[in-house]
């Protein structure tokens, strides 16, 4: 039966990474012991790797739908990547120029879209998007001032 869990662990990594806890989420109808047998083979043969899944997983997300370091940080955690792999990692992978410059993009696409007079409202709306995508609150704060700055010399045919 041990041999139907590695089967099963080479079916899933063959379509993408997963984490250690995914895989041993994923392998809960089996008995714990071929469990832990199939997880040490993947580890052994490569196909389970904590550290190349966080960096793969980091890459994708920032790619696909950019957020802030905190938001990766808790969905890192909850892919059952530790805490100390995960700050590692983020450190290699997302430099805070590179957070600044993809919240910069964030709110200048948001703003565009929000309809709304009222200046502090706007700001209100900013912030609360940009925060809930997981970046920094002095980070925030910066770009949504000079956000509200390009926006302002913008409707004014500076």
């Amino acid at each position: 039966m041990s041999d139907e869990a590695k089967k099963q662990i080479a079916r899933l990594v063959a379509r993408r990474y997963y984490s250690e806890k995914e895989l041993q989420d994923k392998l809960r109808n089996y008995q714990s012991e071929q469990v832990e047998a199939a997880i040490n083979w993947g580890k052994e043969q490569g196909f389970i790797d904590d550290r190349r899944f966080a960096r793969a997983f980091v890459h994708d997300a920032l790619l696909l739908k950019p957020q802030g370091k905190r938001l990766l940080l808790t969905k890192l955690a909850e892919k059952g990547i530790e805490g100390t792999l995960s700050e590692s990692v983020l450190k290699e992978e997302y430099p805070k120029e590179l957070e600044a410059e993809l919240a910069l993009k964030l709110a200048l696409k948001y703003a565009a879209n929000i309809h709304e007079d009222d200046e502090q409202k706007r700001l209100k709306r900013l912030c609360g998007y940009l925060l809930r995508r997981g970046f920094p609150q002095d980070l925030v704060y910066s770009v949504a001032k000079e956000t509200a700055l390009l926006d302002t010399s913008r409707d004014e045919g500076i």
